[in-house]
C-alpha cells in the first residue's frame, strides 16, 4: 500500500540520512537524534517546534495501517514498528509526558550487519556453533545487544539447517528465507500474548534455536532454562552492567532457598554471558562496541557454584583471554584505546574499576 509523505516521514529519513540511533520528538520541545551516542537538535529555523496537534498528527499518522481503531487520548504508551520503503524501519515507542505526547523512533538496518561490520571477536563463531544451553547478551538499553544477538542468529541459520522461534516486542529484524535454516518470528501482543506463553508454545514448535527475548521474571527464567535443559540453544538479553550482574539480576529472582539449586542448574547449562556499551570512536562519527565475554569453562563454572567466589570472575575472564576467548569489559577498553579505536578520555567513564584502569594505562 502506497504512503503519503508526511512530516514525520520526512524526519525519520533525515535521522536515516544522518546515521542516527533514535529520533526524539516531544510537544513543545524541538526535534533531536542522537548521533553516535549523543544528542543533537535539529535548529527550530528549519523544523517547528511540533504543538500537541502536531504530534498528535504524527503518531495518527505513525499507527494508520497499524492500530486505526486506538484513540491516541486515551493511551499511555504505545510500541510498534514502522517502515519507510527502501529506507529503514524503525520500533516506535509513543509516550504520554506532561499530559502531551511524545515520539521515541529507534532506527533498524533494514540489512542485518555480520560479525566483521559489528567488530564482534573471532569467539562469536565458536558460540553460534552451541547445540543447547544458554548464551545471554546484557547491557543497558541501546547498547546494541539485539544488533549482536541478529547477527548470531542469521550467521546460525545461514550455516546450518535450523528452525529458530524468536519472541519479540516489537519486530525488528527480518530474517532472510534464503538461507539453510528459518526463523518464525512472533511479536508479543501481536502473535502470542505474553513473553511466558511464547517460551511454552515454542517448545510445541520444533525449534532447534529459541530467542527468548529479554528475561525479567523468574518464570520466563525457569522457562528459559527448562528449555535449554531438553535440547535447545537459548539466546535471551538480560538489563546488566556486567556478567557477574548479569547472574546477580538472575538470582534476584528466585529466593534463597532456590538458589543453590538455581546456580547448579546455570553452572550445567550457561554457556556464555556477552555484555556490551556503545562507545565513540575517535575518528569517525561512528560508536564501537565494547564487550565483556564471560565463556564458561571448568574455572568459571566452579565460580558460579560458590558465590562467594564471584569476585574473583573479572580475573578468570582476562586470563582465560588467549585460551577462550574471554574478557572484561576494562580489559577490552584497554585493546580498543592502544588500537586507537577510541580515547582513554572516552573509555575512563565506561570502565567497570575506573582507577584500577587508570592505573592500567599508566595514568596514575
Amino acid at each position: 500500500m502506497p504512503q503519503s509523505r508526511h512530516l514525520i516521514d520526512d524526519l525519520l529519513q533525515v535521522a536515516n540520512n544522518n546515521a542516527a540511533s533514535d529520533l526524539i520528538i516531544r510537544t513543545g520541545d524541538r526535534i533531536r537524534m542522537r548521533i553516535a551516542g549523543d544528542i543533537v537538535t535539529i535548529p527550530q529555523d528549519k523544523v517547528d517546534v511540533p504543538d500537541r496537534t502536531k504530534t498528535i498528527g504524527m503518531v495518527q499518522h505513525l499507527i494508520r495501517y497499524h492500530a486505526p481503531q486506538t484513540d491516541i487520548e486515551k493511551i499511555n504508551n504505545l510500541d510498534f514498528h514502522y517502515s519507510l520503503k527502501n529506507a529503514c524501519h524503525f520500533r516506535i515507542h509513543v509516550l504520554r509526558t506532561n499530559n502531551n505526547f511524545g515520539i521515541v523512533a529507534r532506527l533498524i538496518p533494514q540489512e542485518i550487519p555480520d560479525f566483521q561490520q559489528l567488530r564482534l571477536p573471532a569467539i562469536f563463531e565458536k558460540l553460534t556453533q552451541y547445540r543447547n544451553g544458554i548464551i545471554l547478551m546484557a547491557g543497558a538499553a541501546g547498547s546494541g545487544k539485539s544488533t549482536s544477538q541478529a547477527a548470531m542468529l542469521n550467521h546460525m541459520i545461514h550455516q546450518r539447517p535450523v528452525h529458530a522461534v524468536t519472541l519479540e516486542d516489537p519486530i525488528e529484524f527480518r530474517y532472510s528465507t534464503e538461507h539453510k535454516g528459518t526463523v518464525s518470528q512472533r511479536e508479543i501482543g501481536t502473535d502470542v500474548v505474553s513473553y511466558k506463553k511464547g517460551l511454552i508454545d515454542a517448545l510445541r514448535e520444533t525449534p532447534d534455536i529459541i530467542v527468548a527475548g529479554e528475561v525479567r521474571g523468574r518464570e520466563e527464567i525457569q522457562l528459559a532454562l527448562e528449555a535449554s535443559e531438553t535440547g535447545h540453544l537459548v539466546l535471551a538479553t538480560v538489563h546488566a552492567t556486567t556478567a557477574v550482574g548479569t547472574m546477580q539480576r538472575i538470582m534476584a529472582s528466585f529466593g534463597l532457598d532456590e538458589q543453590t539449586g538455581l546456580r547448579e542448574r546455570l553452572s550445567e547449562n550457561l554457556r556464555a554471558i556477552v555484555v556490551q556499551k556503545l562507545i565513540p570512536m575517535t575518528s569517525t562519527k561512528k560508536r564501537i562496541v565494547a564487550q565483556e565475554i564471560m565463556i564458561k569453562n571448568s574455572v568459571i563454572r566452579h565460580f558460579i557454584l560458590d558465590p562467594s567466589q564471584w569476585c574473583e570472575i573479572p580475573r578468570a575472564m582476562e586470563e582465560g583471554h588467549n585460551l577462550y576467548g574471554s574478557q572484561s569489559f576494562d580489559q577490552h577498553l584497554q585493546q580498543l584505546v592502544e588500537a586507537n579505536f577510541i580515547s582513554y578520555e572516552a573509555a575512563l567513564p565506561n570502565a567497570v574499576f575506573q582507577e584500577d584502569f587508570a592505573m592500567r594505562m599508566g595514568r596514575i
